[in-house]
């Protein structure tokens, strides 16, 4: 028996978002640690700069997915209240903030020991 409730595609989006978001994260450790890894003194001149590209790359897809899925979930939710039980997705809608928010907070909290560790003796 075929349920009749769709998903609702902003949830979808704002999940897969958070996912390609937490996926690039991964993706931009693994290139740090072939490029460097293997290099004397984790020199940057030294590596392939191919892999320092797409590094970058991924920083850009990264926060660029982490702020779509944060606010792609919100309006998802609010799109399924105001549908009143017509589409599902509160879930993934949730995944997808949280994916993004936790992004987002994690990228703060990084900067924030960064700046810390620059000041602090």
């Amino acid at each position: 028996m075929e349920s009749s409730v769709k998903t609702n595609r902003l949830a979808i989006v704002s999940f897969v978002s958070g996912l390609i978001a937490l996926l690039s994260l991964g993706l931009y450790w693994a290139l740090f640690l072939s490029a460097f890894s293997s290099s004397p003194g984790y020199a940057p001149e030294s590596a392939n700069r191919a892999i320092i590209t797409i590094m970058d790359l991924s920083v850009s897809v990264r926060n660029f997915c982490a702020l779509v899925a944060l606010v792609i979930g919100i309006l998802a939710l609010r799109d399924i209240k105001k549908k009143d039980g017509t589409e599902k997705g509160k879930i993934l809608s949730w995944f997808g903030i949280v994916l993004g928010a936790g992004e987002i907070l994690f990228r703060l909290l990084v900067g924030i020991i960064f700046i810390l560790a620059k000041i602090l003796p």
